[in-house]
């Protein structure tokens, strides 16, 4: 089982993936995965190393620059805006984000959009302006590094470690633990921070490979299921794309 296949959505897509420790794989690895041709933006910056993942990459500057049939050519675009002095490219300007928006619900493209950032650490928390989650999103998949589990709380393993800290209850420099990492996406300023109120909430474990996962952990893991409506556990470099376990809420 895929990841596309492991969120039990219908085409088109319409995500948001934030967080840390694989976005940009989940990213990619989503728009791949689908039977449609996909779109992928964001709503901060990416690394202009990241462009090359898609098909296609198009910058757009104005309206003057949405080409719908260059689009649709390719089974992976990338829109973004223009680039930045620091050489990343940032989120198309103004009402650009939007238009691309509804130009692919008129189409039925699927629409992934990488919507924080996290300087390539494999953990975070969000900051005072994150994540930037458009209102028309309707899934959300939060993303946890778990090769961070067990290594010092610090700005060498996490991105906003003061406020991580905060929020899992973790003293910085000592070890990240689950139950802490689990506090932390609980808690309204932590994991369900942003989220459109009516959104399908997912938490997506990644990088099982990196770690044993015992029995009480993924029991712990079910605990999610009180503000979140799946929770997954995938190694996508190790395994591409496929999800090794599922836990979804039970319905009578």
């Amino acid at each position: 089982m895929n990841l596309f296949e492991s969120l039990q959505q219908s085409e088109p897509l319409n995500v948001a993936v934030v967080g840390a420790g694989g976005k940009t794989t989940a990213v990619f690895q989503l728009a791949r995965q689908v039977n449609g041709c996909a779109w992928v933006t964001t709503t901060t910056h990416l690394g202009t190393d990241q462009l090359n993942l898609a098909d296609k990459h198009f910058t757009i500057k104005s309206a003057d620059n949405i080409d719908l049939r260059a689009w649709l050519a390719q089974k992976v675009s990338l829109l973004t805006g223009e680039r930045t002095p620091d050489d990343r490219v940032k989120t198309p300007d103004g009402m650009l984000l939007e238009s691309i928006a509804a130009l692919a619900k008129q189409n039925q493209i699927s629409l992934i959009v990488e919507a924080d950032g996290a300087r390539s650490h494999p953990i975070k928390a969000p900051g005072e302006h994150e994540p930037v989650i458009p209102t028309w999103v309707n899934t959300v998949i939060i993303v946890v590094g778990l090769s961070a589990l067990g290594k010092p709380l610090s700005a060498e393993w996490v991105h906003r470690p003061e406020q991580f800290a905060r929020l899992s209850g973790i003293q910085p420099g000592m070890p990240i633990t689950l139950e802490g990492t689990i506090a932390m996406l609980l808690d309204p300023a932590g994991g369900i921070k942003g989220i459109p109120e009516n959104a399908h909430k997912i938490v997506l474990f990644n990088q099982a490979d990196t770690i044993k996962l015992s029995v009480d952990d993924l029991s712990m893991m079910r605990n999610l299921l009180d503000k979140f409506d799946r929770v997954l556990v995938a190694s996508l470099a190790y395994k591409p794309g496929e999800v090794i376990s599922i836990f979804q809420v039970e319905t009578g």
